[in-house]
């Protein structure tokens, strides 16, 4: 790679620039007339930037395969061994007291709270963006119980792709230390549209350890470190680890353990450049004493709305004040739950989930070739890509990817709070179907995303399913459009795309055009339209059960899924709970009841775009599916729904097991509200000795012969994503004018309790433990499993908008 000096560079790329950067202006400056490529542009630009790596506690980038990427790394610089307990990625072995973003929407910013026991430190961090959404900024204070401590920040950035470049402008003293305390970077992004500035500063409260005769001047504590190197792009996000090698050369160069005993630690831990040349990573280190604040701000050199130190806190205080507004005007929360506490608890569930949003690009292993028909079959991967993906993620702790069947219902919150955003999430998951229609059920892209998953499950195969969860937002969103006013477009519309959230007059359209403008929400459906159909027949060709002689409605919509093996069913979500015999020839009544919500959004979506004859054929399906409900899972013996396997002579057998899997029908309202079905469900939910809990359903029945055994995932303890489907459920039945008298007193009284039991439980134990769980103890209702678990239990905040009753 050629090396150019620091200003020689930044002169040969400033006439490089001006050309580059005024062809890109006039292209983005042209008007284009079609409305929903206006609003296409506008949804971008506010959505560009965030903390868009969210396994890391700050880590920054854009919404682009190559552009720039930031993150933060802290350690006590005053303890060898606090050094190898190092913050950067988010571990639950860090014991953090609690973290998360406490206030957040994605085109505003918002701050994150980060509460540092060990270390001894509590970290605030805030970030904010322009109305544009082009600039960034971001602050970090810290405040530390011991007044003494010393801490030490590594701030890293470094730019990806061929045709960007990052380099230094401030002066430095030493090849590592900075003149002065602020550093200043100029680069180039082709993909963001040309130069910008990128400046880290600090507080002017901050102060800094003072030393006594150093052993080598260049590694001064009280001074700003600076080291620049070439890094490949897909190392790039190895930053820590690259810090450590450098500090290890510091550690190497004494070579007396006594010498190192009279040396302070942090006249030892800091950055020194072993003569290295610039390069595309750039490591930024301040240490200090006590408190702290450091102040990050990004701006594209071509805008006029820049972000500075001065003017950072009055646009974190506007964009703070207008996230809570629209919160409390898009969650209006119902009793008891309308109180000051309660909601507090709801935004920052919302934010938290909301800042588990993520941007990831890279290839994943797929094995193509491997008969999934034999049990325990083993997956040889090849990688493809590569892709790229917008998406939530459940944990950003222990689960900090794209999963299929977990988006679904983390887009359910979003979807009431910003359908555009929502939307764009799942147009991004769709960007990924194959030629044959498949999705892969997680989402593991590039090297970062591959470091953090066990080998088993990082190979992906397109026979395997997950429940299609994003098929509930379609009839969610048309049901919100179908009772929003439609707004009317004025010539200056594409102006109103605007947040302004730093206090500007503009009107905050972004996140509800597709709801207010059927035009735009047409065009949407008609986009994603075809690639829903590719998605839906998929299922329908690889999902199918065997027939075998079977007597029911319609023989083609019997459902297997296919790549479970004896103790596992993974693509149903439900890993652990009891199946059959893995290889028999089984129906799974839970795939039949997905299959069901999957063709009802498919036909709504039909009708929506007058495409008569598909909304009449998908009818007919979801008519048929039905009817294969009552004939082939319905067990009169056990009265309830149950998967079907077959017995020595080949006849159908029910295998039931009270729980989740059996309630699916229910759940997703696919029982007619007259059946005298719906009794028997109600009560066995409402029988304490069977589902009922006083902090929610649990997923398997205290009766079932393999509660809480072996694994003991789903085989008993509560998750909130199915408390919510039931909550749902009873609501819909409970307001059916041909729903029985019986039915309707049991579903509110179910519907009354359950709600409140379900909420109570979730926010006491967010306030005992500092956060989220994936799941809850049925007998006691404490967190259990993975913690900072945003994902579906954030539908609790949805259970708090629901009313208190149904009467």
């Amino acid at each position: 790679m050629l090396k150019i000096s620091g200003w020689i560079w930044y002169l040969a790329l400033l006439g490089l620039i001006s050309t580059a950067w005024t062809i890109k202006y006039e292209a983005m400056d042209e008007t284009d007339p079609d409305l929903d490529d206006r609003f296409e542009k506008a949804n971008e630009k506010s959505l560009l930037w965030g903390p868009y790596r969210p396994n890391l506690y700050l880590g920054i980038r854009s919404r682009l395969p190559e552009s720039l990427i930031a993150g933060l790394v802290w350690f006590r610089a005053d303890d060898y061994s606090s050094v190898g307990d190092a913050r950067h990625q988010c571990d639950s072995r860090d014991d953090m007291e609690t973290f998360g973003w406490m206030d957040y929407d994605p085109r505003a910013g918002g701050s994150e709270s980060i509460e540092d026991t060990k270390m001894g430190l509590s970290l605030k961090a805030d970030f904010v963006k322009t109305g544009g959404g082009e600039n960034w900024g971001l602050r970090v204070q810290g405040t530390a119980k011991d007044k003494n401590a010393i801490t030490s920040l590594v701030f890293y950035a470094g730019t990806e792709g061929k045709d960007n470049a990052l380099i230094i402008r401030s002066e430095k003293d030493t090849p590592e230390l900075v003149h002065g305390h602020e550093v200043s970077f100029f680069g180039y992004s082709e993909s963001l549209g040309g130069p910008f500035l990128l400046n880290v500063t600090e507080g002017r409260k901050s102060r800094h350890p003072k030393h006594g005769v150093l052993k080598d001047k260049a590694l001064d504590p009280s001074k700003t470190h600076h080291v620049s190197l070439i890094v490949p792009d897909d190392n790039l996000w190895k930053a820590k680890d690259i810090f450590f090698v450098l500090l290890k050369e510091n550690m190497n160069s004494i070579h007396d353990v006594e010498e190192l005993k009279t040396i302070p630690p942090q006249e030892i831990l800091q950055l020194k450049n072993p003569g290295l040349n610039d390069g595309n990573l750039h490591l930024v280190q301040k240490t200090f004493k006590g408190n702290f604040e450091i102040v990050v701000t990004f701006n594209m050199m071509e805008t006029d709305d820049q972000i500075t130190v001065d003017n950072f806190s009055s646009r974190k205080d506007s964009a703070l004040k207008r996230l809570r507004e629209k919160f409390n005007r898009k969650f209006q929360l119902e009793r008891p739950f309308n109180k000051g506490k309660y909601i507090t608890f709801a935004k920052e569930i919302l934010s938290q989930l909301m800042g588990g949003i993520g941007y990831f690009y890279g290839d994943q292993l797929v094995d193509r070739l491997t008969n999934l028909d034999e049990v325990n079959t083993q997956l040889d991967g090849k990688p493809e890509g590569p892709h790229n993906l917008f998406s939530c993620v459940p944990s950003r702790t222990f689960f900090p990817r794209g999963f299929y069947w977990d988006e679904g219902f983390q887009l359910m919150p979003i979807l009431q709070y910003d359908s555009d955003l929502a939307l764009d999430i799942i147009k991004s998951w769709f960007s990924l179907i194959d030629g044959s229609g498949w999705i892969a059920r997680e989402q593991i892209l590039g090297e970062e995303a591959r470091s953090g998953v066990p080998d088993e499950f990082v190979v992906q195969n397109p026979n395997i399913a997950n429940p299609p969860t994003m098929m509930m937002i379609f009839s969610q969103l048309l049901h919100l459009a179908n009772h929003r006013e439609q707004f009317v477009p004025t010539d200056d519309f594409a102006d109103k795309f605007t947040l302004n959230w730093d206090g500007g007059d503009g009107d905050d359209t972004l996140g509800d055009v597709h709801l207010t403008n059927p035009d735009v929400l047409n065009s949407y459906a008609a986009d994603i339209y075809p690639k829903l159909q590719l998605h839906y027949e998929w299922f329908r060709s690889t999902q199918r059960g065997d027939t075998l002689g079977r007597r029911c409605k319609n023989l083609e919509e019997i459902y297997r899924w296919k790549g479970r093996d004896e103790d596992h069913c993974l693509p149903s979500g439900l890993d652990d709970y009891p199946r059959c015999s893995a290889d028999t020839a089984e129906l799974d009544v839970d795939l039949l009841s997905w299959m069901g919500v999957m063709t009802r959004s498919m036909a709504a979506i039909a009708k929506l775009l007058d495409e008569t004859e598909d909304a009449e054929l998908y009818s007919q399906r979801l008519g048929d599916i039905k009817a294969n409900l009552e004939d082939l899972h319905w067990s009169s013996e056990n009265q309830t729904y149950c998967d079907v396997t077959v017995n020595d002579d080949e006849e159908d057998i029910f295998e039931c097991h009270l729980g989740y899997v059996s309630l699916m029908p229910f759940v997703h309202r696919l029982i007619s509200p007259d059946s005298p079905h719906l009794i028997h469900i109600l009560n066995d939910i409402r029988n304490p000795e069977k589902l009922w809990t006083d902090y929610g359903i649990r997923s398997l029945s205290k009766q079932d012969e393999y509660f809480h055994e072996g694994e003991d995932y789903w085989r008993g303890h509560i998750w909130v994503n199915m408390n919510y489907l039931i909550l749902d459920a009873l609501y819909y039945y409970g307001k059916r004018p041909n729903s029985t008298p019986e039915v309707k007193s049991l579903t509110n009284e179910i519907y009354t309790k359950l709600r409140e039991n379900v909420v109570e439980n979730v926010y006491r134990e967010y306030r005992r433990t500092g956060y989220a769980w994936e799941q809850y103890n049925e007998e006691t209702g404490e967190g259990q499993r993975t913690k900072n678990f945003l994902g579906w239990t954030s539908l609790v905040v949805l259970m708090m908008k629901m009313p208190e009753s149904l009467v």
